[in-house]
């Protein structure tokens, strides 16, 4: 009976670790063959026995897109202009619901607003009595689910800060305790968010990059423990300041997190953690779920530092 039962397990145990390595983004699998003459799988390496990479290709993405509206006054957009948009909007509502693992289709998907200037966008949010967001470019409207911006001189980036706004609706709708860094840094990698034939991917956040490496040669780069445990309101008063950076830190230290499968998993279980009303200071979940905890973490944040890993990040 044992060995029946065994034999029946045995190829679902194989197919789940063959759908972990597809969801985790092309993680590996090994196989090898013990004394007895059982076939193993796992998705850690083990120098200990003689293993063989299996080959696992995710299969196609399933993902029904939304159609999103797009309001533009006084702006004339092209339909490639146009289609760009819905594609980054869509990218970001796939990451969200096939990588972090939310339903997408809970929520209500965003409009978007683009206005001609900075002039009328400001003018825009003083009449929404979001006067806050004025040095912006680029905000959420909870309460309309909408999302607004204005055609900056590079185009490029007017598209970025869609797909930068739709991440903080999604976080602010989903995960609404999650803490500012968190929720800043997955909106910063939203923007080099794309999409080929093979899947999602991230471009490097070369500005990002930038101003965390000048921060760091002048030492001014907050460390890990310090960028933990401070709280969400002083964090936002940070950033709006001006003067820190926080922001491009908040987007690299996420781009990290999201570069290898397991931290990866590490943000899912911190994103979940946060969807069910834990309000516990983030540098306390992170110790407890980071392996290593946080001393380890901030060792593997240096270091990735100093190479930066690849160009492209494929999820």
């Amino acid at each position: 009976m044992f060995k029946k039962l065994r034999k029946a397990v045995h190829p679902v145990l194989v197919f789940s670790l063959f759908m972990i390595a597809a969801n985790m983004g092309y993680a590996k699998i090994y196989k090898w063959v013990d004394e007895d003459g059982k076939v193993h799988f796992s998705d850690r390496e083990d120098r200990s026995v003689e293993q063989e990479v299996v080959n696992v290709k995710p299969g196609a993405s399933k993902w029904s897109r939304f159609d999103i509206r797009i309001k533009a006054v006084d702006v004339e957009l092209s339909d490639e202009e146009n289609q760009q948009i819905v594609d980054g909007v869509n990218n970001v509502y796939e990451f969200f619901d096939r990588v972090m693992s939310f339903d997408m289709y809970r929520t209500v998907p965003v409009n978007i607003l683009i206005l001609k200037d900075r002039t009328e966008y400001q003018n825009y949010l003083v009449r929404k009595e979001k006067g806050m967001a004025v040095a912006s470019y680029g905000v959420y409207i909870s309460s309309e689910h909408q999302i607004v911006v204005y055609v900056q001189e590079n185009r490029s980036r007017t598209f970025k800060t869609i797909k930068h706004e739709v991440s903080h609706a999604v976080v602010d709708t989903i995960v609404p305790y999650a803490p500012a860094w968190l929720n800043e840094g997955l909106a910063e990698q939203m923007e080099v968010l794309e999409h080929d034939q093979a899947g999602l991917y991230f471009e490097r956040h070369e500005d990002n990059r930038r101003v965390v490496a000048q921060a760091r040669e002048q030492g001014r780069l907050a460390g890990i423990e310090q960028f933990l445990k401070l709280p969400s309101n002083k964090w936002r008063h940070s950033d709006m300041s001006g003067a820190s950076s926080l922001r491009a830190q908040a987007g690299q230290f996420v781009g990290f997190l999201l570069s290898k499968p397991t931290r990866r998993n590490f943000v899912v279980r911190l994103m979940h953690n946060f969807n069910r009303g834990d309000r516990t200071l983030a540098y306390y979940l992170v110790d407890d779920n980071y392996i290593g905890g946080v001393s380890m973490l901030d060792l593997d944040w240096r270091r990735w530092l100093l190479q930066q890993g690849k160009g492209i990040n494929r999820l």
